[in-house]
């Protein structure tokens, strides 16, 4: 079975490649009351994909190949009175290079002219040869578009036209990230990402363009557009359109048992997938979590050549992809994102009510940037809180390694340590999985400790402590941490175990205790407490399944590991 690794036209996969079937949103989106629709997901959930499907179904170009595009699918049974009635439009604004305005606006300029000219392609048949060089005779975006559109008029009359807008922000992120004044002078008044969607808005006044769907990261840009693009319609909390991205837990064991994964092997598989890959909720009130579809078929091609899980078991293009996004952890100030990174690290999650209106007008308080990493992919929905609000925690692995990459670089910096420090971490962490040595890796945590500010140490605790494991344990790639891991509704603090690939003599489950100076008398009483919940967490078949599992009871008194003890079950 040829799995799309890669693959986001439409044409190819569906007559080519294991599809599962996003055609009945066809019909579902086409009965909403707005024609003019934004759809916002993480990076890599299949945007381009479906974009692309909504193109070969609307498009004119393609009625002829109808039947063998769609004809084994949902759409093609039940097929909508549009099929192939619209000359369809379509703009990619990804890859586009960010370092200075000039170079934004010459890229976003290139991106509307390759789309006209690809238009003018699609559909010879109403244009004349001279038509052609239109494209290029613009050099402002919006002008180009409003000459585009008097073309189509005089030369299509009659016609109507759906515009399909892939990563219509995919630029705007970086630009929020490390050029904010930027941000706001493009999509500003007289900006030309403005003036560009200006353009779009009067002719669907015109009936012109008569439907719109664009899809995107977060709603920051277009809450920034205002007048520009005010008919536009947010669907992303849609509950009757949540799953119409990403693979649900039935869709994901069906491409498993069609790639290779027997019967007996399909809970452990399963079980080690949703880890790293499921967990995406957009709505309390969703019927269930989802898949980073992108990402499990990654897995899927390599298990299905070699019967085995990849050596790495995040996409070294996916997590380049997601590290661009790890920039913007840094927007809010390093209050928020510190504060809000010790809270998912080390309490779990978070609780935000969700930004309904993104603005840089004002300042932004903690909820607008827990509500960014929602719309990112670096946070997901895990349940409606009494009294409002919803609580926010890390999806899966993939996105808590991330956090922990960049909360131990931040650690890193705040304690002044050099970058030779990570060598330091990958042999101490070595130590601890051929030898059960912790000695090397407990003087890195003691010195990282040790040098934070005194305003650090003043707000130290058990959760801080418990982050600062997880953190300098993640960038050797040798262990997946798993943070309060519930055993039978009991919690060790940190549980190791080795990743795929990746052999060790020993696992490991932490639990930490941390007192202050000034409570060292209490070391005793924190050491019994800690041996007595290992004890009892051991007997839990969960720990009891972990094989060659060192389990340590480590209480802290200041920035010193005063007490370090190897508990075994009882």
């Amino acid at each position: 079975m040829k799995l799309p690794y890669g693959q986001s036209n439409f044409r190819n996969v569906a007559t080519e490649f294991y599809y599962v079937d996003r055609t009945p949103y066809i019909e579902q989106l086409e009965g909403l009351a707005s024609r003019f629709l934004f759809y916002l997901r993480p990076r890599k959930f299949g945007k381009s994909l479906f974009v692309s499907m909504l193109g070969h179904y609307y498009g004119e170009e393609w009625k002829g190949e109808f039947s063998r595009l769609f004809g084994r699918y949902y759409i093609g049974k039940k097929t909508t009175p549009l099929a192939n009635c619209y000359l369809v439009l379509n703009f990619d604004f990804s890859g586009i290079l960010t370092d200075t305005k000039e170079q934004v606006l010459g890229h976003f300029t290139a991106k509307v002219r390759s789309g006209v000219k690809n238009f003018i392609t699609a559909y010879p048949g109403y244009f004349q040869d001279s038509d052609y060089e239109m494209p290029d005779a613009a050099e402002a975006p919006n002008i180009l578009l409003s000459d585009f559109f008097n073309l189509v008029k005089k030369r299509a009359p009659g016609k109507q036209i759906y515009l399909l807008i892939d990563e219509y922000d995919h630029f705007a992120n970086e630009l929020i990230a490390f050029h904010l004044s930027h941000f706001q002078e493009i999509v500003g008044r007289n900006g030309f990402v403005r003036k560009f969607y200006e353009v779009i808005k009067e002719e669907t006044k015109s009936g012109l363009v008569d439907r719109m769907f664009v899809t995107g990261v977060s709603p920051v840009t277009v809450d920034s557009l205002t007048s520009g693009l005010n008919i536009g319609k947010k669907i992303s909390l849609e509950l009757s359109l949540h799953g119409m991205m990403g693979f649900t837990e039935a869709e994901t064991e069906n491409m498993l048992s069609q790639i290779g994964v027997t019967a007996d092997k399909m809970p452990v598989v399963l079980e080690d997938i949703r880890n790293w890959y499921n967990g995406y909720l957009f709505h309390p009130a969703a019927p269930n979590r989802l898949y980073n579809p992108n990402m499990l078929i990654y897995f899927g091609d390599h298990y299905q050549r070699y019967q085995t899980y990849p050596d790495k078991m995040l996409d070294d293009n996916i997590a380049s992809d997601y590290g661009k996004i790890r920039r913007l952890l840094g927007v809010g100030g390093e209050s928020h994102s510190l504060g809000i990174l010790e809270e998912v690290l080390a309490g779990g999650g978070a609780r935000a009510t969700l930004t309904s209106q993104f603005s840089f007008d004002r300042q932004w308080e903690r909820d607008d940037y827990v509500s960014l990493l929602f719309w990112l992919g670096m946070l997901t929905v895990y349940e409606k809180l009494v009294g409002g609000g919803w609580s926010f925690r890390a999806p899966n692995a993939v996105i808590k390694q991330l956090y922990y990459e960049y909360f131990a670089e931040t650690l890193r910096l705040r304690a002044k340590l050099k970058e030779g420090m990570y060598e330091q971490i990958s042999r101490a962490v070595v130590s601890m999985a051929a030898d059960n040595d912790l000695a090397p890796f407990l003087q890195l945590v003691e010195k990282v400790i040790g040098r934070l500010s005194v305003r650090d140490a003043r707000n130290f605790n058990e959760s801080n402590l418990k982050a600062i494991f997880a953190a300098l344990l993640t960038p050797s790639n040798v262990y997946l941490i798993r943070s309060e891991t519930e055993m039978e509704r009991r919690f060790v603090d940190l549980l190791c175990t080795s990743l795929p690939g990746v052999p060790v003599h020993w696992n490991f489950a932490f639990e930490l205790k941390y007192l202050r100076k000034k409570d060292a008398a209490r070391l005793e009483e924190k050491a019994a407490e800690a041996r007595a919940q290992l004890q009892e967490y051991l007997q839990t078949d969960d720990l009891r399944q972990v094989p060659k599992l060192a389990a340590y009871a480590i209480v802290f008194v200041g920035s010193e590991a005063q007490a370090v003890e190897w508990v075994e079950e009882a």
